[in-house]
């Protein structure tokens, strides 16, 4: 069935609060087909800064592993310089018995999931979420790994996942993740959004983005078909029975999608005359049968994510051979989202069985589901001084890209937004008010670059590039962009206050003014220090040469004056 997917998961004892489990440090970095031993993709130990706002996950499919996205992975590196910032394996069926489940981690008796140490872990761009593992944390080649870890319930992936965005963001320091999933990949990531009870310590699941490519949102039957036998998969697994559309024989709706009791009969979830139907029916993963599941399709859905999906299409068809086209598309059953799914199709040429699993290396239809948030309700949070890259795609349905990006001023200050490397024929930049107002007007581009400067006071505000009329190739070059922010000239009120010596070296003297607090600024508006007023004195002996803006404050009235320590 589902060959490839995306899935996520993490590896640290301080971070789960559960240990991970310890292998051969040779098994972190190989694996073998037959009896040769194959290197799999491990970070390079490069840091190099991220310009991106948000790290991405990648999340593989049924019965595959994580190398099922190194060609588009190596096209990231080579082309953009990406950092990848490693693989979180995980074994989903840790205690070897098919006949039960559980959502308990290791050391945890009986435990299900066990999370294996991996040593090269770093900040990086992107990583991978790997399920294809056995008990002794060895990565098997896609389709023959013997616990069926990659065929297990999807419960169980979303724990995964929540341990994997929660090593992430705290590898990168970002607050919010984007998640790639594949097939299976894109259920597991929704089972992770979609249960409050899997999110961050915070109550909150830090997801900007949500990309699926073949997703089943509406379940596939494939299994039943001749592609389950030459693709090795069992079909009484786990995973089997969570992507049902309805079973073959009992005829009702797949449980995990649906809804419904987990029970196994001739009128419940009967899928097979001949033989046992599933190895257990514990959809929930609790422990136990007979429940009464809420599908996920039944469940609420954050309406504040930016969803995209890619959508095979094979020749002369409106399926990509394993999942038909209505069931990839989440909106199908999510009929009131308030931002609908952007579509990108993949249409084969020659292929006449399937492209299902070819996914996950049409990079051109991943980059333009990566591309920035078209509305400003979903914009990417960016810092202010610091250097960011973006990208041009052709956007469906509309003919213009427009990205968004929200940032924060603490102060009165003079924004630049500077960005370079453009491509696209025509781009506009604007800064909207927390409203969505354009504040003074919208600028074009001069050449590859577009530059200007707005006055704002403190508050949200959100950053709006738009390319009117991309190419099929401007996704190849990102453009660059910074939104440079200094103090401006219109906080200072000098005039109305003695400060002395002025340049300073140790203590600074103010007259002439009432004041009960001091906030020391930088140049670029950075917070230095806070002081009470002692005597109408502040100790500047603790500062570094250069300029800086004294903020006084009585009540809600504040005074600036600009001070040079030497």
């Amino acid at each position: 069935m589902f060959k490839k997917i995306l899935f996520l998961i993490a590896v640290s004892a301080t971070v789960y609060g559960q240990e991970f489990k310890q292998r051969d440090s040779n098994l972190e970095f190989f694996t073998t087909i037959n009896d040769s031993l194959i290197a799999l993709k491990t970070p390079n130990n490069l840091s190099i800064p991220s310009k991106l706002p948000y790290p991405i996950i990648f999340i593989h499919g049924l019965n595959s592993s994580s190398e099922t996205w190194n060609n588009t992975t190596a096209y990231l590196d080579s082309q953009y310089n990406f950092t990848y910032g490693g693989r979180f394996d995980f074994c989903l069926n840790y205690d070897g018995n098919n006949a039960t489940a559980n959502k308990n981690m290791y050391p945890a008796s009986g435990a299900d999931i066990a999370a294996f140490e991996s040593t090269t872990l770093q900040a990086g761009d992107y990583y991978y979420v790997n399920f294809n593992v056995g008990l002794n944390g060895a990565v098997a080649p896609s389709g023959t790994n013997n616990v069926m870890s990659n065929l297990s319930a999807i419960a169980k992936q979303g724990v995964a996942v929540k341990k994997v965005v929660e090593r992430v963001l705290q590898l990168t320091g970002r607050d919010k993740v984007i998640l790639v999933g594949h097939s299976m990949g894109g259920l597991a990531s929704r089972e992770y959004i979609q249960d409050a009870t899997l999110w961050q310590t915070d109550n909150k699941h830090h997801v900007a983005k949500l990309l699926t490519l073949g997703t089943p949102h509406g379940g596939s039957n494939a299994s039943d078909s001749f592609l389950s036998f030459f693709s090795g998969i069992d079909t009484k697994s786990e995973a089997v029975r969570d992507l049902k559309t309805s079973y073959y024989y009992s005829g009702d709706v797949g449980r995990f999608l649906f809804g419904g009791i987990e029970v196994n009969n001739s009128n419940n979830m009967n899928d097979s005359m001949s033989s046992q139907d599933f190895y257990n029916v514990d959809v929930n993963c609790n422990g136990q049968n007979g429940d009464t599941v809420t599908g996920l399709n039944q469940k609420p859905i954050d309406n504040f994510i930016d969803f995209s999906s890619v959508i095979g299409r094979i020749t002369g068809g409106t399926t990509d051979g394993i999942v038909d086209e209505p069931s990839s598309i989440m909106d199908t059953y999510y009929t009131s989202l308030q931002f609908p799914t952007k579509l990108f199709y993949f249409n084969s040429t020659f292929d006449f069985i399937e492209n299902h699993t070819e996914l996950p290396d049409k990079y051109y239809q991943i980059m333009q589901g990566l591309d920035e948030p078209n509305f400003k309700e979903l914009a990417y949070g960016v810092n202010t001084n610091q250097n960011y890259i973006g990208f041009t795609t052709i956007q469906n349905p509309t003919a213009a890209d427009n990205d968004f990006y929200k940032f924060t001023v603490s102060n009165t200050m003079d924004a630049t937004v500077s960005i370079s490397t453009i491509v696209t024929g025509t781009m506009t930049a604007a800064i909207l008010d927390a409203s969505g107002a354009v504040i003074g007007t919208t600028q074009n581009n001069t050449g590859n670059t577009l530059s200007f400067t707005r006055t704002i006071p403190a508050g949200d505000y959100f950053l709006k590039i738009t390319s009117t009329s991309p190419v099929n190739t401007n996704y190849q070059t990102p453009y660059n962009f910074i939104i440079g922010t200094t103090l401006s000239a219109t906080n200072f009120d000098i005039n109305k206050i003695t400060a002395y010596p002025n340049p300073v070296n140790e203590t600074l003297h103010i007259d002439h003014v009432d004041f009960e607090k001091a906030v020391c600024y930088n140049d670029l508006g950075q917070k230095v220090f806070e002081v009470q007023n002692q005597n109408n004195t502040i100790d500047c002996s603790s500062l570094s040469n250069g300029l800086y803006v004294i903020e006084l404050q009585k009540g809600e009235t504040k005074t600036y004056l600009k001070v040079i320590k030497e």
